[in-house]
């Protein structure tokens, strides 16, 4: 077993844990923030189980969530979630970068695992946390880099804004991942190929190795270095026997 395959293993029995501990304690149990990678290995291992349970990175359509288990007594309750966030304020004449902020908070010794969506915005960033390190996201912090920083408690109730994408539309002979890849990156699909057989292609956040992957409306394609899509068809066939599809590039 290698060094990836031990370090995944290590993670899902966190998750398991998560469970085990919730039904002996019989009160809600949460794990560390995940990226969408994580969460989708977690979704898979635990499809069986018997708890309820729920995914919430602090606002609807949070990237990097934490998974919330809760007795069989209850409903999931992403009110229960222990997440706290705040808002930074700064001149708008000071365009801060994603990298500045998280920068800062691992300067303050703070866990990137502690830490949820960082959005940045002209002016204003909010940053999602977990509440362990609320007293620290509260008041030791005053500048980030060279840029005095006022923060405040609580964020928007859609931080993240309205999504952009750019379309992508064409036809596909088959709902092939090599195909799909080849239309949406602009590439031949011998390339595309390559793409996936080095593992540089995500299939909803889980790598996508084979090229005749069958893909269905809804899934996301990540291919690294070239970007993310949402995939749209209602398996509609053009005249030539073709699927006609629509590729959501997010911007």
């Amino acid at each position: 077993m290698d060094k990836e395959q031990k370090e995944r293993e290590y993670f899902l029995a966190r998750i398991r844990n998560l469970f085990e501990l919730c039904d002996r304690q019989s009160c809600p149990q949460f794990s560390e923030f995940l990226t969408p990678e994580q969460a989708a290995y977690a979704a898979s291992s635990i499809r069986g189980e018997q708890l309820p349970f729920c995914f919430y990175g602090g606002y609807e359509g949070a990237e990097r969530v934490m998974l919330g288990v809760f007795p069989d007594w209850s409903e999931p309750d992403p009110e229960e979630f222990p997440i706290v966030g705040a808002t930074f304020r700064y001149p708008a004449a000071y365009p801060l970068s994603h990298r500045d902020f998280l920068g800062t908070l691992m300067d303050q010794q703070i866990r990137r695992e502690t830490v949820g969506d960082i959005l940045v915005r002209e002016g204003e960033t909010f940053v999602l946390a977990d509440e362990k390190v609320e007293k620290v996201l509260f008041t030791q912090i005053d500048r980030v880099g060279k840029v005095g920083v006022r923060v405040e408690r609580g964020i928007p109730e859609n931080p993240a804004g309205e999504q952009k994408f750019r379309e992508i539309r064409g036809t596909l002979a088959s709902l092939r991942l090599d195909a799909a890849v080849s239309l949406c990156c602009g590439v031949s699909r011998e390339k595309a190929a390559g793409l996936i057989a080095a593992g540089l292609v995500q299939k909803n956040h889980l790598p996508a190795s084979s090229a005749d992957i069958r893909l269905a409306d809804g899934d996301i394609l990540t291919a690294r270095g070239f970007g993310k899509y949402l995939l749209r068809t209602d398996g509609t066939l053009t005249r030539k026997g073709r699927i006609a599809v629509c590729f959501m590039q997010y911007l």
